[in-house]
C-alpha cells in the first residue's frame, strides 16, 4: 500500500525536520498490487498529497478490503488543512463501519489521530488524541507488525508523550522495515535525547547522511552530536547549513543548546522562546531553560520555567518529575513533594516518584528531627516496588540510570538522617562519580549535598565542576559558601570551647557550629566532653555525639582514642544499668 512521506503536516506533529523532503515507504499490505493503487501510491511516496488524494477517491467506490479508504485518510491528513483532517476522520469512521478488521484502516486511524493532537489546543483534548492514535496503532500491529506507518506513529506518539524508552521499540521496528533516512534520523533522535553521547544514534546519524547528503533532518542531529563532543563551531556551521525553509522548533532548540556552550545566555533563552513560539506541546524548550536558570544560580526561574511547561503538559510525568527533582536539589520541599504526590496519584507506584518523596522524607526527617507521618508505609511500598521490577542491577538505559542514581541519593540522605556519615557519603560519591561530565548535573547534586548538610560531598562536585566553562562560576560560588560555612562552623566551635565552664552557652555554640557544617567533628567533640566527662554523665547524648565524631574524624586524630575508650565506658554502664 502506500508510504509515509514527510510533509508539513508531519513537519509540526513530530520534530518538524525529521520528515521534511523525504519519503519513508511503507507498504500496508500486498493486497493492493493493481496499477491504479500503486500510482495513488506514488503520489503519495512523492508528497503530492492533492494527486494522491483525487486518485485514492477515485478507487473508493470500488474499495472492497479498506485499503483506498486509508490512504484516502492519510493523503488528506498531510496536507495540513483543518478541513481535510476532519474529512479524513470521517473517511475513517465509514471505512470502521465496513472495514473494521483492516489493519490498514486502524493504522490510518492512529496515524490521522496523532496529526489532530497537534492542531487541538486543549491539553486534554490532546492527550485523548495521543491516547487513540497509541491505541489504533497498537491494534493494528498486533494484527500485523510489518504496517510501517502503525510503527512509525507509535514512535512519534511516545515521544509527544515524552516517553522516550517507549518510543525506541516502534521506531527499531521502522528501522528494520524501511533502513532509509527518515526512520534511521527518527530513531537516532530518540536515542540521542535519552543520551546525547549514544554511540549507535551517531551511527544511525552518518548512515543517513551517506544515503542522503542533503538530508536536513540528519544535520541536524549532526549538530547536537558536534555541541556534545564540544565543537561548538562546528554545530553552529552544520546547524546554519540548514535552509530557512526547514527550521522548526527542535532547529530552535538545539540553536538555543550551542548559544549556551558558547556562552551567550541572553541568545540561548531567544531561541529557546523561539521553540515554544512555534511549538508549545514539546516539552524539551522548557527543560533546558530550567536546567540553564538552575545553573547560573536562579533555581526560582528554572522552577517558574517548568511550572509553565505543565500548564500546558499538565499529564507529562517526566516534565513533572523534573520539576520535582528540581525544586528537591533547591531544598524547595513543600513543592517536590507536592509534585511526587500528584505523580504517585496517577501512578502509584512508579518507583522514580516513591524514591523521590522518600528523600524528601528523609530531609525532613534531617531538618525536624523526626520522620513524617506514613515514612514507614511508604518505605515498605518502595522497597516492594523495587523487589517486582528488578530494579538494582538491570538498568541499562539513561532514564534506568536515573533511576539507579535516585536509589543511590535516596539511601544517602537516608544515612545522613541517622548520623551514619561515611556510608552518605559513599552514596554520593557513586552518583557524583558518575556525573563527572555534566556540569548541570555536577552543579545540582553539589547544591543537593550542601543542602543537606555533607559539604564534603558538595565541595567534591562543585570541584568537578570548575573545569567546566558554563559551569565554573557557579561551582565558585558553591565552593566559597563552603568555605564560609566551614569558618563559621571552625569559629563557633572555637567559642564554645572557651565558655566549656558554662555548659550551656557551649552547648549553644557547638549547635550553632553544626548548623553551619552539620558534619563538623570537633563540634561533636565538645558535645561529647561536656554530656560525657561529667559526674552524672548524660549517658544516650554523650554515646551518640561521640559515634559522631569517630564517624567523622580523621582516623590519625590523637582524640579518637580517648572518645573510644569513654564511649566504650557509657555503652559498658548502660548495659549494666539494663541488668539491675
Amino acid at each position: 500500500m502506500f508510504g509515509i512521506a514527510s510533509d508539513k503536516i508531519t513537519n509540526k506533529i513530530l520534530t518538524p525536520s525529521l520528515l521534511a523532503g523525504v519519503t519513508a515507504f511503507c507498504c500496508f499490505s500486498a493486497a493492493y498490487a493493481q496499477a491504479d493503487i500503486a500510482e495513488a501510491d506514488t503520489f503519495l511516496s512523492q508528497n503530492k498529497y492533492k494527486q494522491a488524494e483525487d486518485s485514492y477517491r477515485a478507487l473508493v467506490p470500488d474499495d472492497e478490503s479498506g485499503d483506498a479508504y486509508a490512504g484516502l485518510a492519510v493523503a488528506l491528513a498531510k496536507q495540513n488543512i483543518t478541513s481535510k483532517i476532519l474529512e479524513a476522520e470521517k473517511i475513517l469512521r465509514k471505512a470502521k463501519s465496513s472495514f473494521s478488521g483492516n489493519p490498514n484502516v486502524l493504522a490510518a486511524g492512529g496515524y490521522v489521530s496523532y496529526v489532530h493532537s497537534k492542531s487541538v489546543a486543549s491539553p486534554a483534548k490532546r492527550d485523548q488524541y495521543l491516547e487513540a492514535s497509541e491505541a489504533l496503532c497498537k491494534r493494528a500491529i498486533q494484527e500485523n507488525p510489518d504496517i510501517l506507518i502503525a510503527q512509525q506513529t507509535l514512535g512519534l506518539v511516545k515521544i509527544a508523550q515524552d516517553d522516550l524508552e517507549s518510543a525506541l521499540e516502534p521506531l527499531r521496528k521502522s528501522v528494520e522495515l524501511a533502513e532509509n533516512p527518515v526512520n534511521m534520523t527518527l530513531l537516532a533522535q530518540a536515542l540521542l535525547r535519552i543520551d546525547p553521547k549514544d554511540k549507535e544514534g551517531a551511527e544511525y546519524v552518518e548512515k543517513s547522511l551517506q544515503m542522503e547528503k542533503n538530508y536536513h533532518p540528519a544535520h541536524l542531529q549532526k549538530a547536537i552530536i558536534l555541541a556534545q563532543e564540544s565543537k561548538n563551531e562546528d554545530a553552529f556551521m552544520e546547524l546554519h547549513g540548514i535552509p530557512s525553509a526547514f527550521r522548526n522548533f527542535d532547529w530552535y532548540l538545539v540553536e538555543g543548546d550551542i548559544y549556551r556552550k558558547q556562552g551567550d545566555g541572553p541568545a540561548a533563552l531567544a531561541s529557546w522562546r523561539e521553540s515554544i513560539r512555534m511549538d508549545p506541546h514539546c516539552p524539551e524548550a522548557y527543560k533546558h531553560m530550567a536546567e540553564y536558570y538552575a545553573m547560573r544560580g536562579d533555581g526560582e526561574m528554572g522552577i517558574a520555567s517548568l511550572h509553565d511547561a505543565l500548564e500546558i503538559l499538565p499529564n507529562d510525568m517526566v516534565l513533572r518529575q523534573e520539576l520535582a527533582e528540581l525544586a528537591l536539589r533547591q531544598d524547595k520541599l513543600d513543592v517536590a513533594e507536592s509534585e511526587y504526590r500528584t505523580i504517585l496519584a496517577s501512578q502509584p507506584d512508579d518507583p522514580s516518584a516513591l524514591l523521590g518523596l522518600s528523600r524528601v522524607y528523609f530531609r525532613k526527617a534531617r531538618k525536624d528531627g523526626q520522620y513524617p507521618p506514613g515514612w514507614q508505609e511508604l518505605m515498605t511500598q518502595l522497597q516492594q516496588v523495587i523487589t517486582e521490577h528488578g530494579v538494582k542491577g538491570k538498568l541499562i538505559r539513561n532514564d534506568a540510570k536515573s533511576l539507579q542514581d535516585s536509589i543511590e541519593l535516596s539511601e544517602g540522605e537516608k544515612a545522613l538522617a541517622q548520623n551514619r556519615f561515611k556510608e552518605a557519603r559513599q552514596h554520593f560519591q557513586t552518583v557524583i562519580n558518575s556525573k563527572k561530565d555534566n556540569g548541570y548535573d555536577l552543579l545540582t547534586l553539589g547544591e543537593q549535598a550542601f543542602n543537606d548538610g555533607d559539604l564534603s560531598s558538595a565541595e567534591e562536585a562543585f570541584n568537578f565542576a570548575k573545569a567546566m566553562p558554563d559551569a565554573a562560576p557557579r561551582a565558585e560560588q558553591g565552593l566559597s559558601k563552603i568555605i564560609a560555612q566551614r569558618n563559621e562552623a571552625t569559629r563557633q566551635t572555637k567559642l564554645g570551647d572557651a565558655t566549656r565552664t558554662i555548659p550551656e552557652v557551649a552547648v549553644d555554640h557547638y549547635k550553632q557550629a553544626l548548623i553551619a557544617d552539620p558534619q563538623y567533628p570537633s563540634a561533636y567533640y565538645g558535645l561529647f566532653c561536656i554530656y560525657g566527662k561529667t559526674k552524672k554523665p548524660d549517658t544516650d547524648l554523650a554515646i551518640n555525639y561521640g559515634n559522631s565524631f569517630l564517624e567523622l574524624a580523621d582516623d590519625a586524630s590523637p582524640l579518637r582514642r580517648e572518645v573510644e575508650t569513654t564511649v566504650a565506658k557509657l555503652k559498658s554502664r548502660v548495659e549494666k544499668d539494663k541488668k539491675k
